[in-house]
């Protein structure tokens, strides 16, 4: 053999020796670009907008694993239920069982806000809303504004914001709400699936969940009545291309309102007053205020 050849063969055994050094050595793979997408919802059983559903069980589907964030906090289901829903996330779906007993004849509504999120990454659907129908026709209207504080205008986040058709004023008292939803991180809200009619609009902060007024809770009231409506209006949209360019459109669209009901909670700092024991002068007072009373009710007579 001579001496190129000996180089030659050197040669080959370096580059071998590389290669497998590079194939064994450890690293991280790289995983391709970022998932900055959320979900995407796919369908659901029943189906979006379904009627006559007798099933106290909703699955929705969606096209990657998906997780349910502070779900009895953020997920508001109308009519207000009384036995807290159980929702759980399993793999690319999301399963909600009312386990109050369906009401006839009723829409309705799941509002998710922001509860959502894609299970790796954690990319939120913001605002998802789900509804069906236990009878032959599905409501469609909508109210929808903002709460604020009243002390420095500050949106009010996670505030119980719900309508009555009942228009006493005792009902805020007395009534659970009939529709609600929940404000987001930047106090906005809309109350979806409300049927034709007239309706007195709150906000609460519903501190022992029974879906009405305590006298200690914070409170937001419209101090007139609200009809909502629909009606179809031309809008304006801008369309942007993968080039960059853009292009103005014009398209026929259902516009809902009122949508800019604007609502300022405070708080009344109501305290129960009671008395916490009888001392001596109160009792002597109490009963010369009761021996008065006699004389003046004989007087009387």
């Amino acid at each position: 053999m001579n001496l190129r050849q000996s180089y030659l063969r050197l040669l080959i055994v370096a580059v071998v020796a590389l290669f497998m050094a590079a194939c064994a050595s450890m690293g991280r793979p790289e995983g391709g670009p970022r998932d900055e997408e959320p979900p995407v919802f796919l369908g659901s059983t029943p189906a979006p907008g379904a009627l006559n559903v007798d099933k106290n069980k909703i699955i929705l589907r969606f096209n990657e694993n998906v997780q349910v964030n502070d779900a009895l906090t953020k997920i508001v289901i109308s009519p207000a239920q009384v036995t807290p829903p159980l929702i759980t996330a399993a793999g690319k779906n999301i399963i909600v069982e009312l386990r109050d007993s369906l009401i006839p004849d009723v829409t309705y509504t799941i509002d998710c806000s922001d509860a959502i999120r894609d299970l790796n990454e954690g990319n939120i659907i913001d605002g998802f809303s789900f509804a069906f129908s236990t009878g032959p026709v599905i409501d469609t209207l909508q109210i929808s504004g903002m709460v604020l504080q009243a002390s420095n205008l500050e949106p009010a986040q996670g505030m119980l914001v719900g309508v009555y058709s009942n228009l006493e004023d005792s009902a805020v008292r007395t009534l659970p709400l009939e529709r609600i939803t929940k404000t987001n991180q930047l106090g906005q809200f809309t109350l979806r699936n409300l049927k034709e009619g007239t309706y007195r609009i709150f906000a609460l902060k519903d501190n022992n969940r029974d879906w009405h007024w305590d006298r200690s809770e914070d409170v937001a009231f419209l101090d007139v009545t609200v009809t909502p409506t629909v009606s179809d209006e031309m809008v304006t949209d801008t369309l942007k291309a993968a080039d960059g360019s853009d292009s103005i459109i014009s398209r026929l669209t259902a516009v809902y309102a009122p949508n800019d009901v604007l609502l300022t909670w405070f708080n009344e700092d109501y305290k129960a007053q009671y008395m916490l024991e009888m001392t001596e002068r109160t009792e002597t007072v109490c009963h010369s205020c009761s021996m008065r009373l006699q004389t003046l009710f004989l007087k009387l007579r």
